[in-house]
């Protein structure tokens, strides 16, 4: 399970633990791992290449063309459901974070999966309560 910030390290140059993000991607190509997100992830991808246009990170050719290639990945991206998201807000109360957040905690526990995240914020929030890692971490 891995949420925008790892994936952004995918697409965006000169990204802190880039090469980590790397090695999780060429993992999954290679079939190593399994990878999956919430369907939402695919506008929170789009929105970070947008902001990396408009600050001059990347050009829009790059950016539409990453979002291909992502897509060409075939990530599993699972569908929430407004009870699904309702235990969301209650993660969210109580960990302080985003709903967003607290979404792809609630994914990874329900489908046993750890989260690999690049988001200092929501790993200090949640090592207590889920299976989290941060992705300096990964092999």
């Amino acid at each position: 399970m891995i949420d925008v910030s790892v994936i952004a390290k995918w697409v965006l140059p000169g990204e802190p633990y880039q090469e980590k993000a790397v090695k999780l991607k060429e993992d999954y190509t290679l079939g190593l791992v399994g990878l999956c997100a919430p369907s939402f992830t695919v506008q929170e991808v789009a929105n970070a290449l947008w902001r990396a246009i408009k600050l001059g990170r990347i050009l829009k050719q790059d950016a539409e063309e990453a979002l291909r290639v992502l897509d060409d990945m075939k990530i599993e991206l699972h569908g929430l459901s407004w009870a699904e998201v309702t235990e969301d807000l209650a993660i969210a109360s109580n960990l302080d974070l985003t709903v967003y957040d607290a979404s792809y905690l609630h994914l990874s526990d329900k489908l046993r999966a750890p989260l690999i995240t690049a988001d200092e914020t929501l790993y200090e929030r949640a090592k207590e309560h889920s299976k989290i890692i941060q992705i300096k971490d990964y092999f």
